[in-house]
């Protein structure tokens, strides 16, 4: 049943979301709430792999003011959406062959970047940010969307996922 709801839930959302094929360049915003402890972490990653499946190419999570709330997200997200496990002493084991997640946090970095804006406009590359909403990450993150060229952020599809709402 939970994962009926989900795959219901998750597409009711995504036909109201920017379609990426699309030529125009569009935004769109909405707003889904939850009750405490109602499954909102299982929808959000169903919604992030749905909409990575219809060609959203970055995802930027934004997980409250705490190192605690960025770590549980990005250890959760990094397991289930990307399937990358961590091993007890903090090492990750080896992706799948087809794994096309780039990873622009880490477990213990706010934020690390990327090695090249190319990871961010590839058709089949996905990039992920698992971001405190504190000034120095979101700056870092900024900054670093500022300094692609206007004509290649524009090919960009973002989702934006406020994970603690505060």
């Amino acid at each position: 049943e939970s994962i009926q709801n989900i795959e219901k839930t998750t597409r009711k959302i995504m036909n109201f979301s920017f379609n990426p094929d699309s030529e125009e360049a569009s935004a769109k915003y909405g707003l889904v709430v939850g009750h405490v402890q109602s499954g909102k972490t299982a929808n959000f990653t169903g919604l992030l792999a749905r909409a990575a499946d219809s060609g959203y190419n970055l995802f930027i999570v934004l997980a409250g003011l705490h190192n605690n709330l960025r770590l549980q997200t990005q250890v959760r997200l990094m397991r289930e959406l990307m399937g990358k496990e961590l091993h007890p002493k903090g090492h990750h084991v080896s992706p799948p062959l087809n794994y096309d997640w780039n990873m622009m946090t880490t477990k213990d970095d706010d934020f690390i970047g990327l090695p090249d804006y190319g990871a961010l406009t590839g058709s089949l590359s996905r990039s992920m940010a698992v971001v405190k909403k504190n000034k120095a990450p979101l700056t870092k993150l900024y900054e670093l969307l500022m300094s692609i060229p206007k004509t290649k952020r524009e090919k960009i599809n973002v989702m934006i996922v406020d994970d603690e709402s505060d």
